[in-house]
């Protein structure tokens, strides 16, 4: 799929986990808001108007290219890419722009080479002296494969998020993915504050550089669109409470669909000047409709045949992050569990997920960074049996600077995701990846 494709927005509502009430003039200390999902330390977050280019060049052995057991293959994977990052802050708007083209090529299966390309655009606009919109679209073209990032870059999902499903994992094929989301933030006073948001998402999946073009056929492209809205109230300086509303609306290919509504109760809570403690739990409900092939009991209809099922649900929805950072040290725990898209591989699911992540500056400037995670997805619906995937992952990287803006990265991954009968394209995967790369990160340059 030609990436030049125009992202759209599509503001149709989704939900975030909650809105909450910027910093106040005159406060001795701003509001809790939710911490960011990357691993920067504290001093690492830009505060002014800048640009950094990026560069990275680096040379990976993964022994799954393919992401799948039966047709397991090893390689060598050379990498080079780029990351170019502006942003402006302004005291009546915000905006920042981020590009990364990435290319990979095979030392082998040369066949297999691309060209990955993620964009990311954020804007934040004070219309008013209480009242803010903010704009977000991410769009992302490639092949699901690890990139190399730089250790501040690694973040895990987070809880409550409304984004498409990243934690199932996809065979090799292309991806194209936009992710979109626009909100409108009222505050009515010092301790009050309205929150809406719309958005809309898709990804699709397509033959491109793939070596058994049968897989496409049997992934779910999706999209995802939705609405909500949140009351958040400010109890004290460090703790904030609010009643959540959220709506998601699924399509997977042409042939199931699901609506959800969910209702919250959620905290924001800063226990300190750097931990920050989120919490929601509710109820969602959904509402499943798909077709299915199963077998005929019709003798003069002999094979599979066409059934529609459809059920209503209701289900618990819970979250929890914990996040410390510092200059020094970030640690992140996180957990959810919510309805979702299945990433491919399933229609609309009840997705279970926990990660912990830990950042550390180490003696003699070297760096270091710890990820864990794991993830249940349990098909809403199925004639026969309810197709579930479970994945696990861990990674590590250490940085050490070489000289002032060039710095070495050594990392390793390991991705384990295991299907039952019950998913359409069933498949395992047990895959190490071992990278060893190069960064160069530009001066920033301030306007």
């Amino acid at each position: 799929m030609n990436f030049r494709k125009k992202s759209f927005l599509r503001i149709a509502a989704s939900f975030t986990l909650m809105g909450v009430p910027l910093a106040v003039q005159g406060q001795e200390r701003p509001a809790p808001k939710e911490p960011e999902t990357n691993s920067r330390y504290v001093s690492e977050e830009p505060e002014n108007s800048g640009l950094i280019v990026e560069f990275h060049s680096a040379s990976s052995w993964d022994n799954n290219i393919l992401g799948n057991n039966a047709r397991r293959l090893e390689d060598y994977v050379f990498e080079e890419g780029a990351q170019f990052s502006i942003w402006a802050n302004k005291p009546e708007w915000r905006v920042g722009l981020d590009y990364r083209p990435n290319a990979l090529l095979y030392r082998t299966n040369s066949a297999l080479n691309q060209i990955d390309q993620r964009l990311d655009f954020n804007n934040e606009f004070y219309a008013a002296r209480h009242l803010i919109f903010r704009l977000r679209d991410s769009v992302d073209y490639a092949t699901g494969v690890l990139e190399p990032q730089t250790n501040g870059e690694i973040s895990l999902p987070t809880g409550g998020s409304p984004n498409l499903n990243s934690t199932i994992m996809t065979p090799y094929v292309r991806q194209f993915a936009n992710d979109a989301s626009g909100e409108a933030e009222y505050h009515m006073s010092n301790r009050s504050s309205f929150h809406f948001s719309g958005g809309y998402g898709f990804r699709r999946f397509t033959g491109a550089g793939n070596t058994n073009p049968g897989v496409v056929p049997s992934l779910f492209n999706t999209q995802r669109g939705g609405g909500g809205g949140s009351y958040a109230y400010r109890v004290t300086r460090h703790f904030t409470a609010g009643l959540e509303y959220r709506f998601q609306d699924y399509r997977f290919s042409q042939s199931s669909r699901d609506e959800t509504h969910g209702v919250f109760l959620s905290v924001l809570w800063d226990t300190s000047p750097h931990v920050t403690l989120a919490l929601f739990a509710g109820a969602e409900h959904s509402d499943s409709e798909g077709q299915f092939l199963i077998p005929s009991t019709n003798p003069l209809q002999p094979g599979n045949v066409v059934t529609t099922l459809r059920t209503t649900q209701w289900g618990p929805g819970v979250g929890a992050s914990l996040t410390f950072r510092s200059n020094q040290t970030v640690f992140r725990l996180t957990g959810q569990q919510l309805v979702a898209d299945g990433g491919g591989l399933l229609p609309a699911v009840t997705n279970s997920f926990g990660g912990a992540e830990v950042r550390r500056r180490m003696a003699g400037t070297w760096d270091a960074v710890l990820t864990v995670s794991s993830g249940r997805s349990v098909a809403l619906q199925g004639p026969t049996g309810k197709g579930k995937v479970d994945t696990q992952a861990a990674g590590m990287a250490i940085e050490h600077p070489l000289i002032q803006n060039l710095s070495l990265h050594l990392g390793y991954n390991y991705l384990r995701q295991r299907t039952n009968q019950f998913v359409p394209f069933a498949f395992n995967t047990d895959r190490d990846r071992f990278t060893v790369g190069l960064f160069y990160r530009s001066h920033e340059y301030r306007f």
